[in-house]
């Protein structure tokens, strides 16, 4: 019973340690989205401009402006996803830390059990 156990351990500290590393891909990942974001904030701060808009210093400002409110909105879409994503796999890591806590419980009770057996036969 202690090879499953042990197995079950392995398992469960591997799926902890991938899904430790997925979570920080996608910490790594909305970082750099939500500085994507900020840089294309500062330099076009509307949220909607008319195609024909120019701007002093700018060559067809309204189309440049346009592309970049469009790219802004995917970014902002991949964020969402990414923070879905993230809450997800945190569940998940809950999830498994808690099963790897209770395999814990477990092998400590068989240990005191065993001490216990060993203590009555001495």
């Amino acid at each position: 019973m202690n090879s499953a156990m042990d197995k079950n351990v392995r398992q469960t500290k591997f799926q902890i340690a991938e899904l430790q590393k997925r979570i920080a891909v996608l910490e790594a990942t909305r970082e750099d989205l939500e500085r994507q974001i900020r840089k294309l904030n500062d330099s076009v701060p509307e949220d909607a401009v008319d195609a024909n808009v120019q701007k002093d210093g700018y060559v067809a400002y309204g189309s440049y402006a346009q592309s970049v409110i469009a790219r802004k909105e995917n970014l902002r879409t991949t964020l969402e996803d990414i923070v879905a994503q993230n809450s997800l796999l945190s569940g998940d890591l809950r999830i498994a830390t808690d099963a790897l806590d209770s395999f814990e419980r477990v092998r400590a009770r068989q240990m005191a059990a065993q001490a216990e057996k060993a203590l009555k036969r001495a």
